[in-house]
């Protein structure tokens, strides 16, 4: 079987029609980063690859702008299907983002709800109008009404317990974020932070101590194989994250609506974080976490603490 000959730079470039998919990776640098030779809005970079690779700023926030980042467009031409699009796509922002880490640079890729972190483009279809925009509500009070605040929050709670701290401080810090799913990954972790997995070994007692003589009793090839089970099956005397979690809202009064959303909320973390899954409409969902949390929080103060 014959294999199809590699086209040429100027095949990728002339023939649109034939070779009509391409990929593109839309990034933020922050201030660490950067190229100190780039001048122009677009230009095509030489490198060692079959393809077409063009590098043009892209607009971003006023607000990243003005913290010193800057936002571009990775375009990589061309394919002759949209799967060798999206593999080269794939492969492009495997590149950035092994550059960026090997080079100490912050990089938030600007994907959103898309499945992808590249998105394949037809290069036969015409790009029409673009609008692009940007918002942001400022929540400025006075110096008085902000001391006023501080006493009335300084008196609520003579102690203050690290966990409460920690968690409001990853509340705080999602704000602080451009990339949903780092959003959601710090809220979700400041609800585990207040949510203290109790010990219930006097439900489960026997059947982890039987647990554990099976394992005893079964012959391993792998002793380390073994003492990982041992390890595993003595953590069940804590309840899980969730358990502990939906407990803590329980006492916070939170309505059944909203404890059925955190429970979701909590399965998407652990589908990014262990699956790899691109969770749509990711920027609602913090905002309700978002809410949820400062319902825990005012009920916290009141004597709820587990």
């Amino acid at each position: 079987m014959n294999k199809e000959p590699t086209p040429t730079l100027n095949d990728l470039a002339m023939k649109p029609n034939v070779y009509s998919w391409s990929s593109k990776v839309d990034f933020v640098i922050n201030n660490v980063g950067g190229f100190k030779d780039y001048k122009e809005s677009s230009l095509c970079l030489l490198w060692k690859q079959p393809f077409i690779l063009t590098l043009e700023k892209k607009k971003i926030h006023p607000h990243l702008e003005e913290s010193g980042a800057s936002g571009y467009r990775l375009k990589i031409d061309a394919s002759l299907t949209a799967c060798e699009a999206e593999r080269a796509g794939k492969r492009l922002v495997y590149a950035l983002l092994s550059v960026a880490i090997f080079r100490y640079w912050g990089v938030t890729l600007s994907w959103q709800d898309t499945p992808l972190p590249c998105r394949v483009i037809d290069r036969t279809v015409s790009g029409g109008m673009r609008v692009q925009g940007f918002a942001s509500v400022k929540n400025d009070i006075s110096l008085g009404e902000f001391a006023e605040k501080l006493s009335h929050s300084f008196s609520e709670l003579n102690e203050i317990p690290y966990t409460l701290l920690l968690s409001m401080e990853l509340c705080a810090s999602s704000r602080f974020q451009t990339d949903d799913r780092t959003k959601l990954i710090l809220l979700i972790s400041a609800l585990e932070a207040i949510a203290e997995q109790r010990n219930i070994s006097s439900e489960v007692g026997d059947l982890i101590l039987s647990l554990k003589s099976l394992v005893n009793d079964y012959k391993f090839t792998d002793e380390s194989l073994k003492n990982s089970l041992i390890g595993q099956i003595g953590n069940l005397v804590r309840e899980s994250s969730r358990r502990a979690i939906k407990r803590v809202l329980l006492s916070a009064d939170i309505n059944k609506e909203d404890i059925n959303f955190v429970e979701e909320a909590y399965g998407a973390r652990s589908k990014i974080v262990h699956e790899g899954h691109r969770i749509p409409e990711m920027s609602i969902m913090n905002a309700r976490i978002d809410r949820i949390l400062q319902s825990v929080y005012k009920r916290y103060v009141y004597g709820i603490t587990t």
